[in-house]
């Protein structure tokens, strides 16, 4: 006991620390703390005091926007709330948050804790932070170097979960739908829209055979990889019934109808991208079964709004320019963006940011998801210009003239600098800047670069 509380001590002491030495960063500030207290003390996690309610969010795309919805309608609704929405989602991550929070007699000062916790962590974390609700995404096809096959994944998490977790789940995925079959559960999803197809648009899809019998699959509607509602024709495996379902979308009003258990409720669509309509649905589930009222989570969500990190759209000299996340290496995630970009009015031009130059000389792996993307999308009239930056950015444009982009249109450049000098700017004409999570700065300064360029009227 001694052990822990000098583990305690010194990972409140270190975060004191960092600050004080300007030292604080995305890693040093929100897992350093973690990691002294674990070295210190092996069982720290499990000593260390925690909330009385804890929910864990993950999945292969989306849970950090997931984590943040739900964190700000707590703390909008005067919950008192503990989450590492700033912090690491693995295990030192989880240590960092919870060593801040407990006071030195090891008392926690929250009721209720929300961690984003990654997917691959799941033994390491849940066999010390049980979580009273557990609350998925979705589980498809990531980085083969990070995250290999999504069953893969399900399997890891599976191993870690408790019998005990209420589980909170996306009925479109079967994937995700099937973990931790005996645990208690709650299914959310988006019912049937017009122009919803069975024909799969991507070029992936990571269930085309049942995983019960292995004959081939039908799907009533697929919205991309194998997310939608399917059944095995043999063997009558099928996507399960939705608790929670957004029935209807209104995106000119921007507004939802949800079907709950206890009727029918009216909400805000915070986004009109599908992942994180499927966010917001999966909030939506949780937060009702957590005993949220209606009203006060329909309060919440009208002026709830995905984080500029995730999401921006300003206006400069007639020129919109929209930055919007993709994760990188994740060819589902780049796809869902090109697909939603193509579906905007206007002409547009295109910024690409995924150089993946994090992982430049580690492997040959990283760069091969771009031949799993879907360019394809992009080879509309309205692309009227593409750059694309990095030191890869000659493998994109080789890539996006075999989806079809003509070659006139593809520019390729090593530094964001170059940009703005790449771009045509036409007052009509929306610029999307598509850009990996670890490009955050560099999507930060094309924007000021292009905002400079148009207010300078050069």
């Amino acid at each position: 006991m001694l052990r822990f509380f000098f583990a305690l001590c010194a990972a409140k002491l270190s975060r004191i620390a960092i600050k004080v030495l300007g030292r604080f960063t995305h890693t040093s500030g929100t897992n350093f703390p973690g990691v002294v207290a674990m070295k210190l003390c092996p069982d720290f996690l499990d000593r260390v005091a925690k909330p009385e309610t804890i929910a864990c969010v993950t999945g292969t795309n989306g849970k950090t926007t997931l984590c943040n919805m739900i964190s700000d309608i707590l703390e909008d609704n005067n919950y008192s709330l503990l989450s590492n929405r700033f912090g690491s989602n693995l295990d030192t991550g989880l240590a960092t948050s919870l060593a801040l929070d407990a006071t030195l007699g090891n008392k926690s000062r929250s009721k209720i804790a929300v961690f984003e916790v990654d997917e691959r962590s799941a033994i390491r974390v849940y066999t010390h932070v049980k979580p009273d609700y557990f609350i998925c995404t979705q589980l498809a096809r990531d980085s083969n170097r990070r995250n290999a096959h999504p069953y893969y994944i399900a399997d890891i998490i599976e191993q870690g979960l408790p019998d005990t977790t209420r589980m909170i789940l996306n009925a479109d995925d079967i994937i995700s739908a099937s973990l931790k079959k005996n645990n208690p559960r709650v299914y959310y999803g988006i019912g049937k829209q017009p122009g919803d197809s069975a024909e799969l648009r991507n070029l992936i899809n990571d269930v085309r055979i049942c995983p019960n019998c292995h004959s081939n699959v039908e799907y009533e509607y697929v919205r991309y990889n194998h997310i939608g509602k399917f059944r095995c024709p043999v063997c009558g495996l099928e996507s399960p019934a939705q608790d929670y379902t957004v029935t209807e979308i209104d995106y000119e009003n921007s507004r939802i109808k949800v079907s709950e258990p206890g009727g029918v409720m009216d909400l805000n669509l915070v986004s009109d991208s599908i992942f994180n309509l499927y966010d917001e649905i999966a909030a939506i589930a949780f937060l009702r079964d957590l005993g949220l009222p209606a009203d006060a989570l329909a309060k919440t969500l009208d002026k709830t709004k995905i984080v500029d990190s995730r999401y921006k759209k300003e206006t400069y000299e007639g020129v919109t320019v929209i930055s919007n996340m993709a994760k990188g290496q994740v060819a589902t995630a780049c796809s869902v963006a090109f697909d939603y970009v193509s579906q905007q009015p206007n002409d547009k031009e295109l910024v690409i940011i995924i150089e993946d130059a994090h992982n430049a000389g580690k492997s040959s792996e990283p760069f091969m998801y771009i031949y799993d993307t879907d360019f394809e999308f992009l080879a509309k009239d309205d692309v009227v210009n593409v750059v694309a930056v990095g030191m890869r950015s000659q493998d994109l444009c080789l890539r996006m003239m075999l989806a079809g982009l003509p070659k006139e249109r593809l520019k390729h450049v090593r530094t964001v600098d170059e940009v703005p000098d790449q771009l045509l700017l036409k007052p009509g004409t929306d610029v999307y800047i598509l850009y990996d999570n670890y490009e955050v700065e560099k999507n930060e300064k094309t924007r000021a670069l292009i905002k400079a360029r148009l207010e300078g009227g050069k």
